[in-house]
């Protein structure tokens, strides 16, 4: 299979490409700075509709996914998630390349209905979620076929973002909680979601097991880490998803973080 994979050099892309390449599939990585460890990097700015436009033309992607996205101020998000996003999609429908979109459990609100299912309404609280969710409104309307994975937390390599902050210590929210899901077994959950053609719009893919972020971070080996509550205003509290859709079609089962710890 011809793959790309933009957002290559990332925590997500850069595993992703490592099991493509592994498994045989012709891999292009995208990437803007870093070079990807995986695959044939290819530079493209996201953000340029022109770029993306060339790029899909020239290597032919039989699948894309897009899993880049920078957090910051919400004129970055714009471009950074949203245009970005519309840009890929817009792209990969033109191509003719099935796609598969990277979204968030914070396009939830965390005040009601958790664990969230995929017919759940959307009623994000921080400004990340908007764009996340202003991406997934613009994939499903440029790029009907687009199955758009809503995924949590990702931990799994020793110097991902949550094993930093389980190793910096300090104060962690005993109200807020998420799905965190091993990035190895994501990536290889969306390769499998990738030749199913069937499938399309939202899916919810991360492991059952719900856990506060002091637990999370007392499971990723902190041992200077103190338990606070979250404060209520621009951060979901409780948005546990529903994956029990994903669970009967994928055929490995995302493991919770106590059992992948253990």
């Amino acid at each position: 299979m011809k793959l790309l994979v933009t957002g290559g050099a990332g925590y997500l892309g850069s595993e992703l490409c490592r099991q493509a390449v592994a498994a045989g599939h012709d891999v292009v990585a995208v990437r803007l700075h870093r070079e990807p460890p995986h695959a044939r990097p290819v530079r493209v700015d996201l953000r340029d509709d022109d770029e993306v436009q060339r790029c899909l033309l020239k290597h032919g992607p039989e699948l894309v996914v897009h899993t880049a996205y920078r957090q910051g101020t919400a004129e970055l998000m714009e471009q950074d998630v949203v245009r970005a996003s519309r840009n890929v999609a817009l792209a990969a429908h033109r191509a003719g390349a099935r796609l598969v979109h990277l979204s968030s459990d914070v396009v939830f609100d965390g005040e009601q209905g958790a664990p969230y299912a995929e017919d759940a309404e959307p009623r994000p609280v921080s400004a990340y979620g908007e764009a996340k969710l202003r991406a997934e409104e613009l994939v499903a309307e440029l790029h009907p076929q687009a199955l758009v994975v809503r995924t949590s937390l990702l931990y799994g390599k020793p110097d991902g973002p949550q094993e930093r902050l389980a190793a910096r210590g300090g104060e962690f929210y005993v109200d807020e909680l998420r799905c965190p899901t091993h990035v190895g077994e994501l990536a290889a959950a969306l390769l499998e979601l990738g030749e199913r053609d069937e499938l399309a719009g939202p899916l919810h893919v991360a492991a059952s097991e719900a856990v506060s972020r002091l637990e999370l971070a007392l499971l990723l080996g902190a041992t200077r880490a103190r338990g606070v509550p979250s404060p209520r205003v621009g951060r979901p509290r409780d948005v546990r998803l529903d994956s029990s859709r994903a669970a009967g079609l994928l055929r490995a089962r995302l493991r919770g973080v106590s059992e992948t710890r253990s």
